[in-house]
């Protein structure tokens, strides 16, 4: 009871306690009047036993409310308890997901120190390689382990943070067939450019030919490099060439110039040489002498792989199987790693063969049979595997053509500029000259 005679408020009760307590007060009051009164005979004993009753309702109420106060707090417990549990599983994954992390880390550590050697093993031969195809030496050595170093991620806070791609991710790209070379030739003794301007042929004479320029190159001539550049500048693809990969390599007394080499590379690309378009292709996937763009690259692979070069329909079914600047499609890879494949290249026939699990066997056969049937195309999408008869493959028309007096050159069933432009003379000197096509080679 308070000093003033008045009772506290009974905080946090429910509503009937609440009642209790006012039913009590009220007694309490009347009872404490009648205390001080003088005794009489009269008092009704009915108020003690109501303050009995209403002593015991509250002590009752009292009762049920500690009984719900003890089942929310073991609730409560309970709550804790799981939620200590459960941060004790995510620490223990953090920890696992620390370990693992630390574990790739070595094995990419490793694996980079042997790309970093195979770099090493390319920059100390004697033959300069181009930059090419030492970065594709490192890729093979390292494009598995900075797969996983790429995207290891963990959580923290509830958000997921990426891990940052090791700077040699972007060296290890695909593992793309490097580039090629138009034709076997010795290397150019290196001579100082002469100033002279080249006169142009006199009327009358035989313009000079790409093979004479490339000879004088060759023997150190100081004039060839600018005859090699003026048959280039007039449209000859195979000097462009040769003037693309004197720029790549900086010999023949240029500077080593990869931007001028693409550019070269790509002149010579939209004259029709499918070796350049295959070049170009790498130039444009790799990033060198300018941006990357892989969606372009993807389609010089392609006119170079219709055009019959193998490394190229490697490289596409490549791209086709990883999404590289075309859109994923496995039917694809598989048909151009077949072509490649029935074209005698092993490395083509293990993809092959490793891509067959993932197709249907109904999907297989068809996809084989477009492959036997595949006949490379020219630039005016005309079959180059063309046979004159009698002839029935391309190395007896070589022969035959050979023997007419139209063709001078290798009879080893490999179409070349100089067996379509023999074959284009011989059939418009022969009209009516039918031709066909050489059968397929089996599966």
């Amino acid at each position: 009871m308070a000093a003033d005679g008045a009772w506290p408020e009974a905080g946090g009760a429910d509503v009937r306690t609440q009642r209790a307590v006012q039913h009590l007060r009220a007694m309490l009051q009347e009872l404490e009047g009648r205390l001080g009164r003088p005794p009489a005979s009269t008092q009704r004993h009915e108020a003690v036993d109501g303050l009995v009753e209403a002593l015991q309702e509250l002590a009752r109420h009292v009762a049920r409310l500690e009984t719900d106060q003890a089942e929310r707090y073991a609730h409560l417990d309970a709550a804790l308890g799981q939620l200590a549990q459960r941060l004790e599983i995510q620490a223990e994954s953090q920890a696992a997901d620390a370990a693992s992390a630390a574990e790739r880390d070595g094995r990419t550590s490793q694996r980079l120190d042997e790309a970093f050697e195979a770099l090493a093993e390319v920059a100390g031969a004697r033959e300069p390689w181009p930059i090419r195809t030492a970065l594709s030496a490192a890729a093979a050595a390292a494009a598995l382990s900075v797969m996983g170093a790429a995207t290891l991620a963990i959580r923290q806070g509830g958000g997921e943070v990426a891990m940052p791609a090791p700077v040699s991710a972007i060296l290890a790209d695909l593992p793309l067939r490097p580039s090629l070379k138009a034709e076997s030739r010795p290397a150019p003794r290196p001579v100082t450019p002469s100033s002279s301007v080249v006169p142009p042929p006199l009327p009358g004479t035989r313009p000079e030919t790409y093979d004479e320029v490339a000879g004088a190159l060759g023997r150190g001539d100081g004039l060839a490099l600018s005859r090699l550049t003026g048959l280039a500048q007039n449209g000859d693809g195979r000097a462009q060439m040769h003037l693309a990969s004197l720029y790549e390599a900086g010999e023949g007394g240029l500077p080593r110039d990869l931007a001028a080499a693409r550019t070269w590379t790509r002149r010579a690309a939209e004259t029709g040489e499918r070796v350049a378009m295959h070049n170009l292709a790498l130039f444009l996937s790799q990033g060198e002498g300018g941006p990357r763009d892989p969606v372009e690259a993807a389609v010089w692979f392609r006119r170079a792989a219709d055009r019959g070069v193998v490394d190229s329909q490697y490289n596409l079914g490549l791209l086709y199987e990883a999404g590289r600047g075309v859109a994923p499609n496995l039917r694809e890879a598989y048909r151009w790693f077949s072509v490649a494949a029935n074209a005698g290249d092993l490395a083509s026939r293990e993809k092959a063969v490793a891509l067959e699990s993932r197709l249907r066997p109904g999907e297989r056969e068809g996809l084989d049979r477009e492959a036997a049937r595949y006949q490379p195309e020219n630039e005016a999408g005309i079959d180059l595997a063309t046979v004159i008869p009698p002839a029935t493959t391309l190395a007896e028309t070589q022969a035959l053509l050979a023997r007419k007096g139209y063709y001078v050159g290798p009879v080893d069933g490999i179409f070349t500029a100089e067996v379509k432009a023999a074959a284009q003379a011989y059939l418009r000197d022969n009209p009516g000259t039918s031709t066909s096509r050489p059968a397929s080679p089996p599966l």
